[in-house]
């Protein structure tokens, strides 16, 4: 005999042999203990489901309205119109014999 052989021989006369009923028993104890089994619970998934369609939302108005050019401060016929008063201001500042 060789030592794998005298090893295998001596494990197997200090294995404890169990019948298949006590295993039985033992799974069953163990799964009584911990409790019926837990599935993932589909409301801790709203908030994130919820962040991620008002995400979706946001982005698809973005690219569905085209950006229109920024209106200007101040249009083009004010400017000339003030620029009409400033100069009708300076021809009233001037006395009437020097025109």
């Amino acid at each position: 005999m060789n030592d794998e052989e005298k090893e295998k021989k001596l494990l197997s006369a200090l294995a404890v042999s169990r019948p298949e009923a006590f295993w039985a028993r033992q799974r069953a104890a163990i799964r009584a203990a911990a409790g019926p089994a837990r599935r993932p619970r589909a409301w801790l998934l709203l908030p994130a489901a919820g962040l991620a369609a008002l995400l979706v939302a946001v982005l698809a108005e973005r690219t569905r309205r085209p950006s229109a050019p920024e209106p200007q401060a101040v249009s083009l016929a004010f400017i000339e119109h003030m620029d009409m008063l400033a100069d009708m201001d300076v021809l009233e500042a001037v006395p009437e014999g020097k025109l």
